[in-house]
């Protein structure tokens, strides 16, 4: 992507407000029961889903107030006797105030260069909550559904992050693979080589891979769609036509990141 990347993205109180209503499905379902193991996520518990969510808007909150990423070792954690969805309501309010009366286009800093307003964190922190909160939610129960938007958006700025040298892990093979991602309304198209992940990409694809737009982005999030259950995540498994090693490809390298 160059100028222009945020063209077609919603506005930022619309990913706000999807924001909040996934949070308050993340809380519904974390306050089953914290001790749940988390089986997207397998080192984890949903107490330690609960605490990685609440640093993830701890970091971004500073980022948006200061201008500047707070160093890894002055992050919070949170204190003995606190409970977990407690700390990640608190810095989920944080969040919510560092936001609040910003225009869209106000400077901030963030992860990819050509990215530099607030709008690409109120998209970020809501793609953010909508994954974890299926991971909450698988943790306990069933998925509930998906915004198909957001999810679209999520399937966009997975393959934009891999386009970078610096999230992008070599895997060894110099043949190009192209791979086209389609949930029927839209296609997103992706080449890798070796030399690194580019989109959207020229030529035929060995793989077209179909699916909803929340089934791609759960398998794209590196979530086990086949092993834990699709009918779990309310989403049937994507299919793919052509090569599946060229898919598995692009799972492996956007997992390395």
């Amino acid at each position: 992507m160059a100028q222009g990347y945020d063209e077609g993205w919603m506005p930022g109180d619309a990913y706000d407000a999807l924001r909040a209503a996934d949070f308050g499905r993340f809380c519904e379902a974390a306050s089953i029961d914290q001790a749940a193991h988390v089986p997207t996520c397998p080192e984890w518990d949903v107490s330690a889903l609960c605490d990685h969510l609440a640093r993830v808007y701890q970091g971004r909150a500073y980022a948006i107030e200061h201008g500047a990423f707070k160093d890894r070792e002055d992050f919070e954690s949170r204190p003995d006797g606190t409970d977990p969805l407690d700390w990640v309501r608190q810095w989920s309010d944080t969040l919510d105030r560092s936001l609040l009366g910003l225009p869209d286009e106000a400077p901030t800093v963030t992860f990819m260069p050509e990215a530099t307003t607030v709008h690409f964190w109120r998209r970020r922190m809501a793609l953010e909550t909508l994954v974890h909160r299926t991971d909450a939610e698988i943790a306990v129960g069933d998925v509930s559904p998906m915004d198909d938007d957001l999810s679209a958006d999520g399937i966009a700025e997975l393959l934009w992050f891999g386009t970078h040298p610096e999230n992008d892990e070599p895997d060894g093979i110099e043949a190009a693979s192209v791979v086209a991602v389609t949930d029927g309304t839209q296609t997103w198209t992706a080449s890798l080589t070796d030399r690194g992940l580019a989109t959207p990409a020229s030529g035929s694809p060995a793989a077209t891979v179909r699916g909803s737009a929340p089934a791609l982005l759960l398998a794209l999030s590196g979530r086990d769609l086949e092993g834990i259950g699709a009918p779990r995540f309310g989403v049937a498994l994507p299919l793919v036509d052509g090569d599946p090693a060229a898919y598995e490809r692009l799972l492996g390298r956007l997992g390395a990141f």
